[in-house]
């Protein structure tokens, strides 16, 4: 898929790697739609700092069917350029002290999974439609298929090497993760007919803003157990690994790790302090 005269909607579109990917993406000539949750004037505020021209901002929540359907409406009929991309960065790790009590983090989990998870689903499934339905046959009858050999759009989800490596510091995070994974192989084979290619990306540490007072953690963790290079991972590493996606027409169904060879694990060595008290949350 070329990027060059389409359009991408990135969700998650303000943020660290939502921001560089939506660069990236006008820098290769392509136009964008961001979605986030912020204000609708100081989104566009912050679009404008992106580019006045080929990007433009929707406040969307990624959990609300109406909410995505109306973005993808607008991303539709942008700029005059044909809808072809959806990057889905949008996601949150919710954090909280650790627990002997299982039931203390049933709300926290439930409203990550209806992020993470159910967003990813209906942010994918809708714009999938806004996609199809360019195509659709006026005369169509209901419950008819059709297959094109044309390649008509990208859908590149953010999942991560938790959803790989479950552990007990990401006993929510981490299946939530694995789900968006799993859903997206399955939504490649689904949306094959159509002409729609679905890639995934595991990040694992990324140098943003929202690792907050957590980083520190992070950076030590990764200097024990991450190959190399042992460090978070730069922004411009994400949208690079993201750009491969989009351009090579033959990833499918894949998910594409950005991790240093880091490996989540639970250190219970006897002469190390309790890792419950060493790690900053439960996720």
């Amino acid at each position: 898929m070329q990027v060059l005269k389409n359009t991408f909607v990135v969700t998650g579109g303000l943020g660290g790697a939502g921001k560089t990917i939506a660069k990236s993406v006008i820098d290769q000539g392509g136009y964008v739609v961001l979605l986030d949750l912020l204000e609708q004037k100081a989104g566009e505020e912050a679009a404008s700092g992106i580019s006045t021209t080929k990007a433009i901002y929707v406040q969307t929540n990624i959990t609300d069917e109406n909410s995505v359907k109306n973005a993808m409406r607008i991303a539709s009929n942008a700029f005059e350029k044909r809808l072809s991309g959806l990057v889905h960065c949008a996601g949150v790790s919710m954090s909280q002290p650790w627990t002997n009590r299982l039931g203390d983090t049933i709300d926290r989990v439930r409203k990550m999974t209806d992020i993470n998870w159910i967003g990813t689903y209906i942010t994918s499934a809708l714009f999938a439609d806004a996609v199809n339905e360019r195509y659709e046959p006026e005369k169509m009858k209901k419950g008819e298929l059709w297959t094109t050999k044309e390649e008509r759009g990208v859908i590149i989800n953010f999942s991560s090497i938790a959803g790989a490596q479950p552990a007990s510091r990401i006993l929510g995070y981490s299946p939530g993760k694995a789900a968006v994974s799993a859903f997206s192989v399955a939504l490649a084979d689904f949306l094959g007919p159509s002409g729609i290619r679905v890639n995934t990306v595991s990040p694992s540490v990324i140098n943003s803003a929202m690792m907050g007072a957590r980083l520190p953690y992070f950076i030590a963790d990764l200097s024990k157990s991450a190959s190399f290079p042992a460090r978070p991972i730069e922004p411009e590493e994400i949208s690079s690994a993201v750009s491969f996606l989009i351009n090579n027409s033959m990833m499918n169904g894949h998910d594409l790790k950005i991790d240093g060879g880091w490996r989540v694990f639970t250190d219970r060595s006897v002469d190390r302090e309790d890792p419950r008290v060493l790690a900053p949350s439960l996720e």
